[in-house]
């Protein structure tokens, strides 16, 4: 759309120079030109209509051109004003550059004078459009900020869509906003979400976007930003009109303000997919340039991520408790009936003796089901216990809290902890879960009498590591469960095979530490939790996502 002409006001009493004045720069520079012969008038004309810059004479009767530039610098401080004199001083030009004065020129002989007035004319007016586009990206900016901190804390999408819509609406930039979806069966746009101007202006415009068709044929050269609606849900792109009026198509009441100078319409997409369009208006016939296209663009995708964070949320949080649901279903019943099938084993090795051997492998595979659905219990009460935020926790303690604990559990056990008075990790209170796995396994796999020993010690290579491992003299992890924690799943053949081993891992590579395994230890086999030492000036807790990165 080609670039408005400029419209100056021109204060002048002398009637023969005012015509002279707007004649030549309308024919010659494309300047439309209003004049009055008052500084009063001028005031008045300031208050009903828009004007780009203000051309006075400085000798006026009652009010002259100081004064009138002091006037308006109180209500339109920005709008260029260019003083003009007859005679011109010093003294006059001293004062109109104290006050404010985007130029000052005196008046002079000949058509030449016209020239430099037109001249200083553009550019006062290009110089506060390039400012008043610098000042627009920056509050552009900034509610953008503002809006995309509060945008993705929002727990559902009306929350998301009334936040952009309110937040828009009741910033300077913009006079009106909408969020529409997108039906597929139509297909149609219509709006949500609306903030802004009278609602009545809303209801008259804001009408379904039919996207497989075009309305240009009966717009009568008007638009109502539906064509940017429709391009922009077709392309993806951001799409902007300008100088958009309605109110003669959908004879709106006089008293709703319908001369909306632009709108842009922002599609809302993340990954390939479209989650409606955010519909802007703005009053600044100069709105929407392309740094401020680029903006929009990239917060309609932030926009549409936030949507699909919540509505993933909302269908994990739902998958969540349904697998609760099956999960306690499937641990009950599962308990019960392998309680039923040990005591029919029971039953059948005291009833028929030559069956004896048959029923203790009934009854062996059932007791391992049973561990097994009880260790899935366990799993499923720490992972519930996961904080995020990681604490100063002394290893030693849940060291020997643990071993006194299995101590109690397994009498014929030889546990020995060999470890310093206290030593500070970073992790949270699922850490005694793990060492309790690594020191029931040490136990359990050990055909004979266990002899289990725990050392916590610096490690050799750096001072900011803790490595807690548990030796024993049997023969180690069995293959088939470490498999767990190099596929990331239980394996085909061994379904629920080292589910603690797995929980483990879990807990220690979520502090940012590691688990590793030396089956060639001189004693026999070792595990060793690998943890960050908690320097003793650092805070109190971290974040769990910030370790090992640093």
């Amino acid at each position: 759309m080609p670039e408005a002409r400029p419209r100056v006001l021109h204060v002048e009493d002398n009637d023969f120079f005012a015509k002279v004045t707007a004649g030549i720069l309308d024919d010659d520079y494309d300047i439309d030109v209003y004049t009055v012969e008052s500084a009063q008038a001028a005031l008045e004309r300031l208050e009903s209509e828009r004007f780009d810059c203000i051309v006075s004479d400085y000798e006026m009767p009652g009010m002259d051109g100081l004064e009138l530039l002091a006037a308006v610098m109180e209500t339109y401080p920005k709008i260029p004003f260019i003083l003009l004199t007859g005679g011109g001083s010093e003294q006059i030009a001293s004062k109109a550059i104290s006050a404010g004065v985007t130029d000052y020129l005196k008046k002079g002989d000949g058509r030449e004078q016209f020239a430099v007035l037109a001249n200083r004319i553009e550019n006062a007016i290009s110089r506060r459009r390039t400012e008043r586009l610098s000042d627009r990206q920056i509050a552009v900016n900034d509610l953008i900020w503002d809006v995309s901190q509060s945008v993705l804390q929002a727990s559902s999408r009306e929350d998301i869509e009334r936040i952009v819509c309110e937040r828009f609406a009741d910033s300077e930039p913009y006079v009106l906003a909408w969020i529409g979806k997108v039906d597929e069966e139509t297909p149609a746009v219509r709006p949500e979400v609306s903030a802004g101007i009278d609602q009545r202006y809303l209801d008259a415009v804001a009408l379904d976007v039919n996207l497989g068709s075009s309305d240009s044929g009966n717009d009568g050269g008007r638009h109502d930003g539906r064509r940017t609606v429709r391009e922009a849900i077709e392309t993806g792109s951001v799409q902007v009109e300008r100088e958009t009026t309605v109110e003669e198509r959908f004879d709106i009441d006089a008293g709703v303000s319908a001369d909306r100078h632009a709108v842009a319409a922002v599609p809302l997409v993340y990954e390939n997919r479209t989650y409606g369009v955010l519909s802007v208006w703005s009053d600044q016939r100069h709105a929407f340039g392309e740094t401020e296209r680029r903006v929009l663009s990239k917060f309609g995708n932030s926009v549409a991520y936030a949507i699909d964070s919540v509505q993933t949320r909302k269908e994990l949080v739902r998958r969540e408790q349904r697998l609760q649901v099956f999960n306690r279903i499937l641990r009950h019943n599962l308990r019960n009936d392998l309680n039923v099938v040990l005591g029919r084993a029971e039953n059948i090795s005291e009833e028929f003796p030559p069956a004896e051997q048959e029923a203790d492998v009934i009854k062996q595979k059932a007791s391992e089901l049973i561990e097994i659905s009880e260790k899935a219990r366990e799993v499923g009460k720490t992972l519930d216990r996961e904080d995020r935020t990681t604490k100063q926790i002394d290893v030693t303690d849940c060291v020997e809290r643990t071993c006194t604990e299995f101590r109690q559990s397994y009498p014929d056990a030889d546990i020995t902890a060999e470890i310093p008075d206290s030593v500070q990790v970073y992790a949270d209170k699922t850490l005694e879960a793990a060492i309790s796995e690594v020191i029931e396994n040490a136990i359990e796999h050990n055909d004979g009498e266990s002899s289990v020993t725990v050392t916590v010690s610096a490690t050799d290579d750096d001072r900011d590591w803790i490595e807690l491992t548990v030796l024993d003299d049997g023969p180690g992890i069995p293959e088939e469960e470490r498999e767990v924690l190099a596929a990331g799943e239980e394996t085909a053949l061994h379904h629920g095979s080292g589910l603690g081993l797995w929980l483990t891992n879990w807990i220690v590579g979520k502090f940012g530490g590691e688990l590793s395994f030396d089956d060639y230890h001189a004693t026999g086999g070792a595990v060793t939790l690998r943890l960050q030492r908690a320097v003793e000036d650092a805070a109190s807790s971290r974040d769990v996502s910030t370790l090992g990165t640093e």
